[in-house]
């Protein structure tokens, strides 16, 4: 018996890996890359740096190491990394100034610490990315996801009764660390950041350390310090109009002059509180923000954008979500959308045919098993009453992916974000 048993189980164990085989091929595992496949040669390296080799990818972004004379940096994504070059360039150019020592001090600590960051990505690349960013999960959640934690959060603040309390306390501490954070950036500083073209509000330490001293500098002895000012980054345009707006305005002035524009969208006092303190929402990102929902004038539902923002959870996904906004709104311009839909933190919008549309500003898409339940909860979402949807995508999306998010009735639209230029040269 067991003898004939044996044909059996053996081509039990045949369809059995046959079927493990076929699952397994039904995901992908992004490439890693050389900076060159993705970027421009004045993005791979330039004066006082370089990209790492290789680039790794979590299936939605890549990630970018940079190692610099200044220290080594992250960026999650193109965009992301055009920044932080030209945050290095700045760096560059106080450098060749007569307070160049101010730069040395200001990248001194901590420098250990950034090479053996470094060797570990040499000796172990993909082991440096694990997954999609905590963030980045949490902005493609959806009512389920936050119905969960608000009851947490309830829960944590001892029910109902003691959840408004502990809410408008959390408020009221958050606003204490947004003053300490942004609000001390006086105008001397704000000056040396337009010169630079840099954001005032950048997490840059070693920028914002540096510009400090500088002004600090400039005031004690009075002395005007000058140099030919940074080109802009010319396929950033909402940035750079954001930035001018905060290079000559106060924050604290900024925040009064917009508080009667957030209650006109329709925000409660509470939820306009939540918007001023949360420290992930620079006023850059505010300035974002609030002009992305402007230009939804007309459109139901556009405070949602806002409130979605305000549970934004990390780095990544506020520079996500903001990019997906500005999405949106380029293709409002293109056709009108008739409202912005609450069920996802994702920006969404339906048109008034009743077909919806999702907007997600990331980059590199290939169908890995994380991605594919991200777009199950996304389709899940979408009204029953929708006509059709559509996926936009900032940059590319893999063949297998397409066929498969196809398959589930999505019209993909790819590369739907202005392609990355190399910036004029200082």
């Amino acid at each position: 018996m067991p003898v004939m048993r044996l044909p059996i189980l053996v081509a039990t164990s045949a369809l059995m890996i046959v079927a493990l085989a076929a699952r397994a091929q039904e995901f992908e595992t992004p490439p890693l890359e050389a900076p060159a496949a993705s970027l421009s040669p004045a993005m791979v390296s330039g004066e006082n740096f370089k990209v790492f080799d290789p680039v790794q990818s979590d299936g939605l972004m890549r990630h970018y190491v940079i190692d610099s004379r200044f220290g080594v940096f992250r960026a999650y994504g193109r965009v992301a990394l055009a920044l932080r070059l030209n945050e290095i360039r700045a760096l560059t150019t106080i450098s060749k100034t007569s307070e160049a020592a101010v730069v040395t001090q200001a990248v001194g600590q901590g420098v250990e610490g950034q090479i053996k960051t470094v060797g570990q990505v040499v000796k172990n690349p993909v082991g440096t990315v694990a997954g999609i960013p905590k963030g980045i999960a949490h902005l493609f959640g959806g009512y389920a996801a936050q119905a969960k934690e608000l009851s947490a959060r309830a829960e944590k603040s001892g029910g109902s009764g003691g959840g408004a309390g502990q809410v408008a306390s959390d408020v009221k501490a958050d606003a204490g660390k947004y003053a300490d954070r942004y609000l001390g950036i006086g105008s001397a500083e704000r000056r040396w950041y337009q010169q630079l073209n840099v954001d005032p509000y950048t997490d840059n330490e070693a920028l914002r350390k540096s510009v400090h001293h500088l002004a600090q500098v400039e005031a004690a002895t009075n002395v005007g310090m000058h140099f030919a000012a940074i080109p802009g980054i010319p396929y950033i345009g909402e940035v750079q109009r954001a930035m001018s707006a905060i290079y000559t305005e106060d924050p604290a002035v900024l925040r009064q002059k917009r508080h009667d524009t957030l209650a006109g969208f329709g925000l409660s006092s509470a939820e306009i509180a939540r918007f001023e303190s949360t420290l992930l929402l620079s006023p850059t990102r505010q300035v974002l923000l609030v002009d992305a929902v402007k230009a939804l004038d007309g459109v139901e539902g556009r405070a949602e954008l806002i409130r979605h923002a305000l549970g934004v959870t990390d780095e990544q996904e506020v520079q996500v979500f903001l990019r997906s906004a500005a999405l949106l709104v380029r293709a409002h311009h293109e056709q009108p959308v008739a409202r912005i839909l609450p069920g996802l933190r994702v920006p969404t919008a339906q048109l008034a045919t009743g077909r919806v549309q999702v907007f997600a500003a990331v980059e590199s898409v290939y169908y890995t098993e994380e991605v594919a339940g991200y777009e199950q909860g996304i389709l899940a979402a979408v009204p029953t009453d929708a006509t059709g949807h559509e996926l936009w995508i900032a940059g590319s999306v893999s063949a297998l992916a397409r066929r498969a998010f196809e398959a589930h009735g999505w019209e993909v639209h790819e590369n739907a974000e202005p392609a990355l230029t190399a910036p004029a040269k200082s």
